[in-house]
């Protein structure tokens, strides 16, 4: 608000100077006018003072930061927004407030960012797909066959993480917080170890997923591209007999009903994450932005344990029901890691930017030469 304030015209004129007396002591009898008319010392500034004064020391308006996900009511992802919403609130003083759209209520990842864009939502909880559409340079962190082992997947994330936040902010999103959603593993009705297996089943691929999708063409595997909620009915009329997923995420959507087989190989590893526009982001004063940030970043290294914790669960839960595990061969391992570099190297600067790749088969050669070779199958 663009305030102009005047001061008025104050003067002070006394009586005559000759009249001077004690009582005054020798101030003499001065009252003050405003613009020429005799007022009642000053109060006219002094009210203005005490308004303006209180205009400044008034708290700003609360922001309303609005969220979309497709995770359902009472799923972990949730239950963080729900910590979050109420933690924010009260570490800032209700200076900044959470709102949740749960489910898939604003559409899917790619239609919550036109939204985002439009101003209608602020920020949202994305997996895989969503957050290479905000930041291009993730694919290359989950492209097939890349990760080995959970533990080249922490080492690799604490070293790359903060570059992908740099990228994420260059294309006007912060980074609220990183979280696991998992490896995949290949599972079915028949045993899947190598290329062969694959070559000879009904392999499932998701709609516009690229990278699976050229590492199949690579490796001349036909694929059945089915959306995720129809892979069930699928598995029940045979249409598809072989399909991947983290544990937890096949569990739950009861996938392992009808599958006898899961292959130990882990096929490619997916992670998530929560961003808010800057623009929006912007709009909170510093103070609260900083306990916003670290209370999300704290409840989002919260829900990676749990995660990782529930997706272990879930493999004991297959093996409880008779899922016979299969072992990949080391051949039939590094069958499939020629045709992910194939893959890879066919796709640098298209999918991800090849900076991208360079950096996390940079650190990988490191990592596994050094220190995290005895971790490294």
């Amino acid at each position: 608000m663009n305030i102009e304030h005047r001061t008025p015209n104050i003067e002070h004129r006394g009586t005559d100077a000759g009249h001077r007396t004690a009582a005054d002591g020798g101030r003499g009898n001065r009252r003050p006018t405003v613009n020429g008319r005799r007022g009642t010392g000053g109060g006219f500034g002094i009210v203005a003072a005490v308004l303006l004064a209180a205009a400044c020391a008034a708290p700003a308006a609360p922001v309303t930061l609005k969220f979309a996900t497709l995770a359902p009511e009472g799923s972990a992802w949730m239950q963080t927004f729900e910590k979050l919403k109420a933690e924010a609130a009260e570490a800032t003083g209700g200076a900044a407030k959470i709102r949740v759209y749960p489910a898939g209520v604003m559409g899917e990842e790619k239609d919550v960012l036109v939204k985002i864009k439009a101003g209608q939502l602020d920020g949202g909880g994305f997996l895989g797909n969503g957050i290479a559409r905000i930041c291009p340079e993730a694919n290359a962190l989950m492209f097939p066959m890349t990760f080995r082992s959970p533990e080249e997947v922490d080492a690799a994330m604490k070293a790359l993480t903060p570059w992908l936040e740099e990228r994420c902010r260059a294309n006007g999103y912060v980074v609220l917080g990183w979280t696991e959603v998992g490896f995949s593993h290949v599972m079915g009705n028949r045993p899947v170890k190598g290329l062969d297996d694959f070559r000879g089943a009904k392999v499932w691929s998701i709609p516009n997923e690229p990278m699976l999708a050229a590492l199949f063409k690579t490796a001349g595997i036909s694929t059945i591209p089915v959306p995720v909620a129809d892979v069930l009915p699928a598995l029940q009329t045979g249409l598809l007999d072989t399909v991947y997923a983290p544990p937890l995420a096949a569990v739950s959507m009861q996938w392992t009903g009808r599958v006898k087989y899961r292959n130990d190989l882990r096929l490619a590893y997916t992670f998530g994450g929560l961003f808010v526009a800057e623009t929006s982001w912007n709009r909170l004063p510093e103070e609260a932005r900083a306990k916003v940030l670290a209370i999300s970043r704290r409840l989002t290294t919260e829900l990676t344990a749990e995660v990782r914790k529930s997706n272990a669960e879930a493999l004991e839960v297959m093996a409880k029901a008779g899922i016979e595990v299969t072992h990949a061969t080391d051949a039939d391992a590094e069958g499939l890691r020629k045709v992910s570099d194939e893959t890879r190297q066919r796709l640098r600067g298209d999918l991800f930017p090849a900076e991208a790749d360079d950096r996390i088969q940079s650190f990988l050669k490191d990592h596994r030469g050094g220190a995290g070779a005895a971790h490294a199958p």
